[in-house]
């Protein structure tokens, strides 16, 4: 029995050895989430972009050297490897940031990633909403259209009770001048005979408090629909700014995470306006000259030229000028949205407040941002305990109560203070 006892222990170490010495199975899923997390800011698999495109790259290399590249391509270069070498002056001397953590099986992965790619086909009939350009609400006819338009229709029945009125008393003069004039059978005239004996019959003072109780409360009504869906409401504003920035391009075409540039997003209550030396990351050596002739992108060089870059030499010693953003979502003063707790805790998209941005060649606001807006998506919207350690507590407590999932709105989320204070 302890003969069998130990060759099982033997047997049981021998195999975890194995196993362990192995590694895990590389994975293209699990390569796709480390390649858009470490490397899809600088390289895409079917183009150049930053960096070199990475198709076939385990065809040109073997997987040893990928893994020194990966760690630490400096070291790589130093040691005068050719390919290494062509590649840092292909690409104007730009060091590639050293990824020491990655283990050999991400690496790994990341490389079966590759190999396993499939160019996305382009979805058909895709539109990008057109934002309202005026900055105003972009709906067919809001309140103040309706209120315009219930004035001038009041308006034209008043003249066409006045001429109809005229035309009857220059009738009456006609008449009364050449009575031979006068048709034998004048027929009914609902106007005449019947509409305005009515209303010469009405008591004037209850007449004139009627009318102005009923056209008070219509332009009260719209009036008040007006300041609450309207004023300070800048759904689609879409302002021009001083350097035409494509989010299309940066977060849709090359995919870079929104908290590459916005990154105080999930650490603060605001998303931050990307300062210009995280732009100079990529623009000091990518200057898109292959669609301008041999120049410089003009947007670019609105770029070098607040920053202070000379293009010539890569040195900062040209005088600067601040770039003046005109900033788009707006809350009043006395509401507070924020950021990090939306972000880092919530887990919520960027997209589920600001619309699909890698879709916009122009970003506009998509959503009102109003307070009813917000209530909805908390009392909608899941808490996810399941996922996220800060609701370890809470999570436990849902399973005692035999629960699954409870509502922002069930843990505080409509508390006044969350956003009032």
């Amino acid at each position: 029995m302890k003969i069998n006892v130990k060759i099982t222990v033997l047997l049981f170490c021998f195999i975890n050895g194995i196993i362990s010495f192995a590694g895990a199975a590389p994975s293209a899923d699990e390569g796709k989430k480390l390649f858009e997390a470490n490397c899809a800011s600088c390289h895409k698999v079917d183009k150049d972009l930053v960096g070199p495109a990475l198709k076939d790259i385990d065809k040109r290399r073997d997987i040893g050297w990928i893994i020194k590249w990966v760690k630490n391509p400096q070291a790589v270069i130093k040691s005068g490897d050719a390919y290494a070498t062509a590649l840092y002056n292909k690409f104007n001397q730009q060091n590639m940031t050293a990824f020491g953590s990655l283990k050999d099986d991400e690496i790994k992965s990341i490389v079966e990633y590759i190999k396993a790619y499939v160019p996305p086909a382009p979805a058909p009939g895709t539109e990008t909403a057109t934002p309202d350009q005026s900055g105003t609400n972009n709906s067919d006819f809001g309140s103040a259209t309706l209120l315009a338009l219930l004035a001038i229709a009041v308006l034209l029945i008043f003249i066409v009770m006045l001429l109809g009125r005229v035309n009857d008393v220059l009738k009456q003069r006609v008449y009364e001048k050449k009575p031979e004039l006068i048709p034998e059978n004048q027929g009914y005239s609902f106007i005449k005979d019947t509409f305005m004996p009515w209303v010469r019959g009405w008591n004037k003072t209850v007449a004139t408090v009627m009318a102005i109780v009923i056209f008070g409360i219509l332009f009260a009504y719209n009036g008040f629909k007006y300041a609450n869906n309207e004023v300070g409401v800048q759904k689609g504003y879409s302002p021009t700014q001083p350097i035409n920035f494509s989010h299309k391009i940066h977060a849709g075409d090359y995919k870079i995470n929104c908290q590459y540039c916005h990154s105080s997003a999930e650490k603060s209550k605001q998303a931050s306006i990307p300062s210009l030396s995280t732009c100079m990351n990529c623009h000091s050596y990518v200057t898109a000259k292959d669609k301008y002739n041999g120049q410089t992108s003009p947007e670019i060089a609105k770029i070098y030229k607040a920053i202070g870059f000379n293009e010539q030499n890569k040195k900062y010693d040209q005088p600067q000028s601040p770039i003046k953003w005109i900033r788009i979502h707006n809350l009043p003063d006395h509401a507070v949205f924020n950021h990090s707790t939306h972000v880092k805790l919530g887990k919520v998209a960027c997209q589920k407040c600001h619309g699909e941005v890698q879709e916009m060649e122009v970003v506009y606001q998509r959503n009102s941002l109003q307070m009813g807006w917000c209530i909805n998506c908390h009392r909608e919207s899941n808490v996810d305990v399941a996922s996220n350690p800060y609701y370890e507590k809470l999570h436990a407590r849902l399973k005692k109560e035999g629960k699954t999932e409870i509502k922002v709105a069930q843990n505080g989320g409509l508390e006044c203070s969350k956003c009032h204070y």
